[in-house]
């Protein structure tokens, strides 16, 4: 038709004119508006969706990176500590180091590499890294340590150093080649600006092009910013990857989105206007229903929905809105499922409350199927969830129990390779088909003839399972929301996984794998946690003689043992024993319902086990072992209670002779508060000086003059008076007390030495008892050499008395003391020769000046005929080996007329006078008769 005569039939009368301008306006605001809210709901989406993209690239391009670095790690590991033999740079290594040295222990280079003419001065120049935050619990504790520094050069990319050290210092100091190391950031550079930085904020790597020089400059980019942890790996600072991007533009056939809407909208004013008004009044209503659509689509409520009716162009508009708000609303539905998931895992859910949020998900997601979920639980026994719709009330029930399934140990993806949790692809089963499980088909209802299968696995076995029942086959592409909860399972599963290993490691002993001290407080807590207080037995089992494995084998030997005792103690008990070791070679039964007999026939049993030789590398060893018994709820009702009693008892067991088992009872808890007690008071009194020395004359046997004195420690105890040595020796000795007590004897001795010979007392020497437990943790020479020079004494002066328990263990550093006093002048005596463990062999290594007959063989010299060859046989072993022969205990004057015949040089007893104290020495007669 003739241009001319369609504008005479269209715009012809005033009328026509106005209703089709009043059409064309009318239409035109509804167009506009809904082709600004489309574009703006589309932008966002795109712009939502760019920023997730850059994000997870962002991350992405940096897990890349630190991939290289951990290659680059383990390659630097494996190298070995000698040179290449052919001297040039192992192979392999050209592509992902630019530099390779190797130095010496003393810093030496040994080896270099090309372009390593640097090396060790960059390393040292580098900035300085701290040990690794988090070691690997698994790794060989041999291996080399990889440290990581980075190198500032101006102008360019920072140079970025790895060194594997051993013994603190570097061997292996490699250079990474920066485009084996950024290679990640280029490929994913597509036009924007990628800047890497240390935690400090220096430069490692940036992109050619500055920001400033993108069209609009830097304001419209958009900026992504993901730390990356590097201190448990290498030791250094996090790398912080920063990438700049412009917004995203929407385009179709290459042209802008408000483009194609522009064009949209002049073909439809278009056609209105042809149409005019036989088309108004029915296309004015539904196009108002898709702009009210829009905007509530754009202010976030996903569920709204346009009225779709008839079968026009508006009606496949508004079908595809709501088809669009349908896809929008479960992607957001399932955004917000997948948050809710990942902060449950955050919190600890239990798998059940995971489940159940997995299978509402599902059900929302695909309405119409039915969805299961199996985990295992141990073996084969799993764990079925899944979701029931009660028909009378129209509620949905979560329904989780235990089932047995066989078939899915077996299934195909059970023979891949690893030990960690592991998503494994998606399978199709058909029922009847090659990958049918029955024991899902049962769970799945008639008609489900699909069952999409999302598995996961650990080791060789299947671990968790998601099965969704179709009645059609599916599309792939329409599973993958199911995949990604199948993989948020996968990271649950992974995370209880660590939380147990760490609870694991936290309540077990590394060496025994038996329940550690927190692990058995945790379990002996919620065993007295019911009240009434429950009925069991604890017991403390102590290893006699451990400490000579140690001394005589090492560790390692000692380590063993204590493994092979453990292994004894599980094997042995009763099978609802806790078994524990608290450290050291202390172990702890806790018997659940058991009686004071039933606790001292495990304990019987445990003596016996400990008691049988112990394989050990190098020989067979035999111990023993001493077992304390303390019963709840007769001893005590909480654990510290408990422990403290068994411990108690342990002691008392000890004390009888080890080998044996005492159970506590309320003598031993006396006995034991009165030991802490006097204990306590024995503290004080080394702090105030509440000790005071006395002393007994030695005469000689010829004349009866006293010619020397032993030094004796009392204590003058505020409340129960003068306490004599046997009252306190022993715990001094056992907590180390001794040795301030024994300085401050010596310091009295000599003092008293000085005084006597300043008073005219002729005496030679003065005898100062020693402890064994002074010679092994104190420095007693130093001790002597301070006393003397304190009170300008010669060593000649003093004596020291050791007891014959020295023999026992042959200790070199106490006979060097020994050695060493005797070179200074110090006379050593052995006292009490004969009582307890003297061997010729070990007597003749022992450096000694006086041999001390004891007083049980003198008293016996008038009454026992067995008496006197015995001290006649020590007389000749004394005068053998040219020692000075004392003889304590002289009580009467035929004793000491025995002896004098016999040919000892000193006499020491009652007979001529008891220990006093210093200021009534100088009175006794024998003393006076040395001064005159």
């Amino acid at each position: 038709m003739p241009r001319p005569a369609l504008q005479a039939r269209l715009f012809g009368s005033r009328l026509a004119r106005r209703v089709f301008a009043l059409f064309v306006l009318a239409a035109l605001v509804p167009l506009a508006v809904s082709d600004w809210l489309s574009s703006t709901a589309v932008n966002t989406v795109a712009r939502q969706l760019h920023v997730q993209r850059q994000e997870q690239l962002t991350r992405q391009v940096s897990r890349q990176v630190l991939e290289r670095l951990l290659t680059a790690k383990s390659l630097l590991r494996a190298l070995p500590l000698a040179p290449p033999a052919s001297g040039v740079r192992p192979p392999g290594l050209g592509r992902v180091f630019e530099g390779l040295i190797l130095l010496s222990p003393e810093g030496r280079p040994l080896w270099a590499g090309p372009n390593a003419a640097d090396l060790q001065q960059a390393w040292q120049s580098g900035s300085p890294s701290v040990p690794p935050v988090l070691p690997t619990p698994d790794a060989d504790p041999r291996a080399a340590l990889v440290l990581l520094r980075t190198l500032s050069v101006p102008g360019q990319q920072a140079r970025i150093l790895l060194a594997a050290m051993r013994d603190g210092e570097p061997s292996w100091v490699a250079e990474l080649d920066p485009d084996f190391l950024w290679a990640p950031v280029h490929d994913a550079m597509e036009g924007g600006i990628w800047r890497v930085s240390n935690a400090n904020g220096q430069p490692l790597y940036s992109g050619d092009a500055a920001p400033s020089s993108a069209p609009g400059g830097s304001s419209n980019f958009s900026h992504f910013v993901f730390r990356l942890f590097l201190g448990g790996d290498f030791g250094t600072p996090d790398w912080v990857f920063s990438q700049q991007v412009p917004p995203p533009q929407v385009r179709w056939l290459g042209w802008p989105l408000p483009m194609w809407l522009g064009l949209v909208a002049l073909a439809t004013l278009l056609f209105i206007g042809l149409l005019a008004q036989r088309q108004i009044r029915r296309t004015l209503a539904p196009l108002e229903r898709l702009t009210a659509g829009t905007r509530s689509l754009a202010a976030g409520d996903v569920a709204t929905r346009v009225p779709v009716q008839g079968d026009d162009e508006f009606a496949v508009l508004g079908a595809a809105f709501n088809d669009m708000a349908a896809r929008i609303g479960r992607q957001f539905h399932a955004l917000e499922g997948l948050a809710a998931i990942d902060r449950d895992i955050l919190a600890g859910a239990a798998v059940d409350s995971l489940a159940q949020r997995v299978l509402e998900q599902l059900e929302t997601i695909y309405p119409g199927t039915h969805a299961v979920v199996v985990w295992q639980q141990g073996g084969q026994q799993f764990r079925r969830a899944t979701l029931w719709h009660s028909g009378k009330s129209g509620m949905t029930v979560f329904d989780a129990r235990d089932i047995a399934c066989e078939g899915l140990a077996q299934t195909p993806w059970s023979a891949l390779e690893g030990d960690q949790v592991l998503a494994v692809d998606t399978l199709l089963a058909q029922r009847g088909g090659p990958h049918d499980l029955p024991c899902l088909s049962s769970l799945m209802p008639q008609g489900a003839d699909w069952v999409a299968l999302f598995p996961l696995r650990q080791s060789d076995s299947m671990r968790a399972l998601i099965a969704l029942g179709f009645a059609e086959q599916p599309q792939a592409g329409s599973l993958q929301v199911a995949a990604e909860l199948r993989d948020r399972l996968a990271v649950a599963f992974a995370a209880q996984d660590r939380e147990r290993a760490l609870v694991h490691q936290a309540t077990h002993d590394s060496l025994t794998g038996l329940l550690n001290r927190h692990g058995l407080h945790q379990r002996l807590d919620a065993l007295l946690a019911p009240e009434p207080a429950p009925r069991l037995a604890l017991l403390y089992i102590d290893l006699d003689n451990f400490k000579d494995v140690n001394d005589s084998r090492g560790h390692a030997a000692g380590d063993a043992l204590l493994r092979l005792a453990s292994e004894r103690l599980r094997v042995r008990v009763q099978a609802d024993a806790l078994v524990a070791r608290q450290g050291g070679d202390e172990f702890t039964l806790v018997l659940p319902e058991a009686d004071a007999a039933t606790a001292r026939a495990v304990a019987d049993i445990a003596i016996r086990a400990m008691s049988e030789p112990f394989h050990l590398p190098g020989g067979d060893f035999q111990v023993g072992a001493s077992v304390g018994i303390a019963l709840c709820p007769q001893h005590a009702r909480t654990r510290d209670d408990l422990l403290r009693c068994a411990d108690i008892a342990l002691y008392a067991a000890k004390a009888d002779g080890r080998g044996r088992a005492q159970c506590f009872s309320t003598s031993l808890d006396s006995e034991a508060r009165a030991q802490a007690a006097l204990l306590a008071d024995l503290r004080q009194a080394v702090a105030k000086g509440e000790f005071v020395a006395h002393f007994q004359p030695r005469v000689g046997a010829g004349d009866g003059r006293a010619s020397s004195a032993e030094a004796l420690v009392r204590w003058q105890h505020p409340q129960r008076g003068l306490l004599y040595p046997d009252a306190f020796i022993e715990m001094a000795e056992s907590s180390g007390l001794i040795v301030p007590i024994g300085q401050w004897m010596l310091q009295a001795a000599c003092k008293a030495m000085a005084d006597w010979r300043r008073a005219g007392v002729a005496l030679q020497r003065v005898s100062v008892n020693v402890s064994p437990v002074q010679l092994v943790e104190g420095d007693l020479v130093g001790q002597v050499r301070e006393a003397l020079a304190a009170n300008g004494l010669a060593p000649e002066s003093l004596e020291i008395e050791i007891t014959e328990s020295l023999l026992v263990d042959d200790h070199e550093p106490t006979f060097a003391q020994l050695g060493a006093l005797r070179a200074m002048g110090v006379a050593v005596a052995l006292d009490d020769f004969g009582t307890g463990y003297s061997s010729m062999a070990a007597l003749r290594k022992l450096p000694i000046d006086v041999m001390k007959i004891d007083r049980s063989f003198v008293t016996d010299l008038e009454t026992d005929s067995s008496a006197l060859p015995s001290v006649r046989a020590i007389v000749a072993l004394a005068q053998a080996a040219h020692l000075h022969l004392v003889a304590e205990g002289v009580e009467t004057p035929a004793q000491a007329d025995m002896l004098r015949e016999l040919g000892c040089h000193e006499l020491q007893g009652y007979l001529y006078s008891r220990p006093v104290p210093f200021a009534e020495f100088g009175r006794l007669p024998c003393v006076r008769q040395a001064g005159a």
